[in-house]
Order: C-alpha cells, then sequence, then structure tokens
C-alpha cells in the first residue's frame, strides 16, 4: 500500500508545472472528486492549470466548476457537454471539439496545445438490467466502460503525445473483474453469456490487452492505467431509480461498509485516483530500462505484461498492482492481445463505415 502522505507529496510534485487535464464523467463521484483534488492541489501557487470536464449533466457541472474555482482561482475550467458517450459518434464528436477549443485556448496563451492527463469514469450502474445495445450495436455498459474510453484515447492522442509530462491516462473501474471469458462471443450477444459480471469481465480482458498495445506503441510517451477506486459512498447510491431494496442496503448498512478497508472517503478516492499520474506509473522506456530511482520511495510499478515500468498498469485502490490472473498465460500464447485490439478496431471500422457493428 502507498501511504497517504507520498500521494499527496506526489501529487504535489504535478503542479510545479503548468498542466492540461481533461475529465470524462468529471461531473459526479471520482472524476468530480478527483478534479477537485487536482484544484485543491493547485491553489493558488501552482504553475497553471487548464481542465476540461466531459459530462452530461451542465448544472452538476457548474457546481464542479465553482469548487474548483474557488480552490484554485487562477485556473481554467471548461465543460464540454456530451450527449451519449456509450456512442462513438458521440465521442467523436467530443473529442472533435475538445481538440478544437485546446488549440485555440493553448494558441492565446503562446502554448503548444496538449492534454498532460486524460481521467475517464463515466459509466453507469445497473447490475441487474438485462444487455442494453446503443444504436451502433454495442452494449451500453461495456461501451461505457471500454469502447468508449479507448476510442477517447486513440483520438486524443494528438494531444496526449503532446505533453511533456509525458502524458497519463487513467481508466477508473476494475482490472481485477477479468474472469469468466468467452473467446465466441467477445461483444456478450448471447443472453446466456451476458451479465452484470461478464460484461465487467470481458471489458477488463479488452482493456488489458489494449492498454498494454498502446503502451508498447507509443514509447516514452504515454503511461496508461486502470484503476480500481475501491467503493466511494455517494448520493448516487440513493437514486430513486435503483431498486428499493438496493437503497436501503446501502442507507442502513453505510456504517459497516465504512468499515471495510476499500470503502474511501470522497477525498481521499480523488488524490489516490489523480496518484495514477505520479513517477510510479511511467510509460515504458525505449530502451526497456525503467528509471527506478525516479520514483524515488514509492518503487516503479510492474506493468501487466510482466515488465517493470512497462507503460499499462492495473491499479488497486490502495496504490498496490493488481495482479494478473493465471489464465493470462494461455491467452497471451493464442494471441489475445492482437485479436483484442484487431476486435476493437473493426467495431470502430465498422461503426464509422455503417453506423453499426454486429461481430
Amino acid at each position: 500500500m502507498v501511504k497517504l502522505n507520498l500521494v499527496r507529496s506526489s501529487n504535489a510534485e504535478l503542479v510545479t508545472q503548468p498542466l492540461v487535464a481533461v475529465f470524462v464523467g468529471g461531473t459526479s463521484n471520482i472524476g468530480a472528486h478527483t478534479i477537485q483534488c487536482l484544484a485543491r492541489t493547485h491553489g493558488k501557487t501552482g504553475k497553471g492549470l487548464r481542465a476540461y470536464i466531459v459530462g452530461r449533466n451542465t448544472k452538476a457541472a457548474e457546481t464542479v466548476i465553482a469548487e474548483c474555482q474557488n480552490s484554485c482561482p487562477t485556473g481554467q475550467f471548461l465543460f464540454l457537454r456530451a450527449d451519449d458517450l456509450a456512442l462513438m459518434k458521440d465521442v467523436d464528436t467530443t473529442c472533435a471539439e475538445l481538440i478544437k477549443t485546446e488549440e485555440k485556448e493553448a494558441s492565446a496563451k503562446g502554448q503548444i496545445p496538449r492534454i498532460d492527463i486524460l481521467v475517464m469514469s463515466q459509466a453507469i450502474f445497473k447490475p441487474w438490467d438485462p444487455r442494453k445495445e446503443t444504436s451502433e450495436g454495442l452494449d451500453t455498459f461495456m461501451s461505457l466502460l471500454f469502447y468508449s474510453r479507448a476510442r477517447f484515447t486513440t483520438r486524443l492522442l494528438p494531444l496526449l503525445l503532446s505533453s511533456t509530462l509525458p502524458a497519463h491516462v487513467i481508466s477508473v473501474f476494475g482490472p481485477g473483474r477479468d474472469a469468466s471469458f468467452f473467446p465466441d462471443d467477445l461483444s456478450l450477444r448471447s443472453s446466456d453469456n451476458y451479465g452484470f459480471m461478464s460484461s465487467g469481465s470481458h471489458a477488463a480482458y479488452l482493456k488489458t490487452f489494449y492498454w498494454e498495445y498502446l503502451a508498447a506503441k507509443y514509447q516514452g510517451k504515454l503511461s496508461l492505467c486502470h484503476y480500481f477506486p475501491g467503493l466511494v459512498l455517494s448520493d448516487g447510491f440513493d437514486d430513486p431509480t435503483l431498486p428499493w431494496w438496493f437503497r436501503t442496503i446501502f442507507k442502513y448498512g453505510t456504517p459497516i461498509i465504512k468499515l471495510a478497508p476499500s470503502t474511501l472517503p470522497g477525498e481521499e478516492s480523488g488524490e489516490r485516483t489523480l496518484f495514477n499520474a505520479s513517477k510510479r506509473f511511467p510509460p515504458r522506456s525505449v530502451d526497456g530500462k525503467a528509471s527506478i530511482a525516479s520514483a524515488g520511495g514509492m518503487g516503479i510499478a510492474e506493468s501487466s505484461d510482466g515488465i517493470m515500468g512497462g507503460g499499462a498498469y492495473r491499479v488497486n485502490y490502495n496504490g498496490g498492482q493488481v495482479a494478473i490472473g493465471k489464465q493470462y498465460k494461455k491467452m497471451r500464447e493464442d494471441g489475445w492481445l492482437d485479436k483484442a485490439v484487431q476486435h476493437t478496431h473493426k467495431a470502430w471500422e465498422d461503426i464509422e463505415k455503417t453506423g453499426h457493428f454486429s461481430g
């Protein structure tokens, strides 16, 4: 476990240079806590902060921005509204708008357009629902957890690769969810295969392999973390659209739930999420030698493919590593890294050409 004092000192190092950060799903819960943490850490003494919040809820975004502006009066906080981030066409539209806005803002300040930190937490939480397909043919839950986030990352590469940090990509969900796997039904179209656990599992497998692919392709330029945040209690658990029994469990069980080590207060959750942009998680080095000393007392993390400082990380709520399962050895031998990448790109290509993916 990485102690909280090390997390905070590492986060403080981030703001010793100008930063451009993007928070997809940043209007609530973990995304909001993370941008608020960055704003507080920057405060009045940081070297410059421009942050973009992407989401659907304009009112919630205004509240988050007001709180950030209060903590960081010199910071610039911009909201980009998106309709449905489970749709690749909406992701593309949002990315195009973001790139255009960043080019304009950077030019006005004599800066190079860039993104130093990309945090993605867009999701829905309705584990009892059946498979719900988007108009583009993807499962909504899996799309938000994987396809949408991978698409954001690749579409924003021109800005990410311009970062001098280098750039850090943080996807918040659950790398350890990878259990069941249906190799002949990656999209989980069969009702026999689909469920909350299996959809989360497939999203985790696909992300592990896709993050490894990007880390190897953009050595020295891109660090990618799949981060499990633990449980962060919020008003969202009292959403009236949730079943009464679920709301009752959280209402009366909260005192006990709070005792679990992986249940984090909102503020600490934001701090630990931002920590994924630290020197503990560097991009894969071009020469294959990670600079272990650069991470100080934290140590360099091991990538999911077993390379120290390999650029693609599975991170636990406490900053430790989420171990890779034994099944990955056989999956790698069977070429599943390439298959996962091909599946992802095929989905995007079909949606671009016909508006629909049926694979």
